[in-house]
């Protein structure tokens, strides 16, 4: 594993991560830094980076032999690949009374039961207010006061949640299989049917492929789909509830999304479930097209990333395409 590739997709999660943990930001990125440095040869040799500087990095900050008393954290821990922002302590004079206050963590995703069971985990009281809709119930819209914020210890975050609703609702599996889909990105709770090998697109690209069975964690689902994607959805959102407004429709997407070409796949109905995750007025939303096989499997996942800035996979992600040129006997 390149190590330059690696710090260069990963800086800014990682520096983030590193002030979540209590490092001052005017000093996490040379915590960060100095984390690659020592870990260099083990990334070298390494086929998931993460899973090496992201425990050498709450070591370096929570409990190393380098650590400094003033940057002692308390309360739970949350990496970048989980996404979850981390409760602290405030810092005060031993003469003045500590107050315990909690960042909020980002609820997207979840249902209203594993939204609370997390607040719950995290030290903050919590309730669920429900929002008739036509969505499946017990999905989160998000939470007052917004992720991101910090609340006292005795202060309850309010939950805000789908429920079923009195009206009538027109028929619709997409919604249902658009929010499985972010479950199983986010808590691993829910899963639609895949089919065994899923094709995935980024920002328009073919990025290889991913086995159906396995978690959202495994490798090639992680890297090319779901870090990305979590990554956007737990964005900070200026809004009320905190986090971006989450649309499934079921139908042709347009020719093109963002200003990227919307893959066309072969093998798949033309139709697909697109779930857009919106941010902001003024940006290119989240966006996940669903494509599913003869037989109802999902079988392509598109992804266009938030901004249209064509990020495409991390720098040490190979392609088909790579694999295939590593397989080709040079000629001569």
């Amino acid at each position: 594993m390149d190590v330059e590739h690696y710090r260069a997709a990963r800086h800014r999660r990682l520096v983030e991560t590193a002030i979540g943990l209590g490092v001052p930001e005017d000093r996490a990125a040379e915590v960060v830094d100095r984390v690659l440095d020592a870990q260099r040869r083990r990334i070298l040799r390494s086929a998931d980076p993460d899973e090496v500087v992201l425990p050498a990095l709450r070591e370096e900050v929570l409990g190393g032999r380098s650590r400094r008393p003033s940057l002692i954290v308390a309360g739970l821990v949350a990496v970048a690949a989980t996404a979850f922002a981390v409760p602290l302590l405030t810092n005060t004079p031993e003469s003045e009374e500590v107050e315990r206050t909690v960042a909020v963590p980002s609820l997207v995703g979840l249902t209203s039961a594993e939204a609370v069971s997390l607040l719950e985990r995290s030290g903050i009281t919590a309730r669920v207010d429900e929002v008739p809709q036509c969505d499946p119930a017990g999905q989160v819209l998000g939470s007052v006061p917004p992720s991101g914020d910090t609340v006292r210890a005795d202060q309850a975050v309010t939950v805000v949640a789908t429920a079923t609703p009195d009206w009538s609702c027109s028929p619709s599996a997409g919604r249902t299989v658009g929010w499985a889909f972010l479950r199983f990105l986010v808590s691993g709770s829910d899963r639609p049917r895949f089919a065994q090998e899923v094709r995935l697109y980024v920002d328009g690209a073919a990025s290889g492929t991913a086995d159906g069975r396995e978690p959202a964690t495994s490798s090639d689902w992680r890297w090319r789909v779901r870090d990305p994607i979590v990554a956007g959805a737990v964005r900070p959102v200026a809004n009320d509830l905190g986090q971006p407004v989450i649309s499934i429709t079921r139908g042709r997407p347009p020719r093109t999304t963002c200003g990227r070409r919307t893959p066309r796949p072969s093998g798949v109905s033309a139709d697909s479930t697109r779930v857009v995750l919106t941010g902001g007025p003024d940006e290119c939303p989240l966006t996940i097209d669903l494509y599913e096989d003869d037989d109802g499997a999902i079988a392509v996942v598109s992804v266009v990333l938030p901004g249209g800035v064509g990020l495409g996979p991390p720098a040490w992600v190979q392609t088909r395409d790579d694999l295939d040129a590593l397989d080709t006997p040079d000629e001569g």
